[in-house]
């Protein structure tokens, strides 16, 4: 189902600056992650309407089973009914969509969506990654590209990464973003049946033309 292309095409850009932080060991100094902490996510797009991902859910013709705040990034959900999907959402529904499934159970909440043009994307949220064994709880910045790059498979580019008012240095962005593709596909490929006709960031949206599960149940 779309949300889940949303999940690990989108909230995995998200990741990667978990991913660059924890390759620099900036979330590994408590005096750093603590100051780290004290802003608020970056506000990309506005407030967010908690209500629009049901406009989503009714556009892609998506079945959840269940509460939705089961479906969070590092929930165990399992995925059936592969459909035809064809599919164009704005970053106000992203958004929306995100929020009502990870605020209450992921590791990143509050999350914003800027949706650009040329495959550009932004992200922001705010991460407590203390369960995880990081001391540290703030705000999360990322900025990118997404694109097709097979007929199952994505590759995202990171550009710029910030934690709270700290930018990560280039030098961890390559590592951090080859980890990155490496789980985005490691993730895919366990969507036997997924095919990618389509995957574009352009005119403030991201378009969506494939093969995808259009049903889920929380386990």
């Amino acid at each position: 189902m779309f949300k889940k292309i949303i999940i690990v095409i989108v909230l995995l850009l998200t990741g990667g600056v978990l991913t660059l932080a924890s390759a620099s060991g900036i979330i590994k100094i408590p005096i750093l992650a603590s100051v780290l902490g004290t802003d608020n996510p970056k506000n990309l797009i506005g407030e967010v309407d908690p209500n629009l991902y049901k406009d989503v859910l009714v556009k892609g013709d998506i079945t959840f089973t269940g509460e939705i705040n089961k479906y969070c990034l590092t929930c165990d959900v399992a995925y059936e009914n592969f459909s035809p999907l064809d599919i164009t959402l704005s970053s106000a529904e992203l958004s929306s969509l995100l929020q009502a499934t990870n605020n209450d159970f992921g590791p990143l909440k509050e999350i914003q969506i800027k949706l650009k043009d040329n495959d550009q994307i932004e992200i922001s949220g705010y991460a407590n990654l203390e369960k995880y064994g990081y001391n540290f709880s703030g705000p999360v910045y990322a900025s990118g590209s997404i694109f097709k790059s097979g007929s199952s498979k994505i590759s995202i580019e990171i550009e710029k990464v910030e934690l709270g008012i700290l930018s990560i240095p280039d030098k961890y962005i390559k590592q951090g973003e080859d980890a990155l593709n490496l789980l985005l596909n490691q993730q895919l490929s366990k969507m036997t049946d997924l095919k990618i006709d389509s995957l574009e960031v352009s005119n403030n949206a991201l378009h969506f033309q494939g093969i995808y599960p259009k049903s889920a149940s929380a386990k």
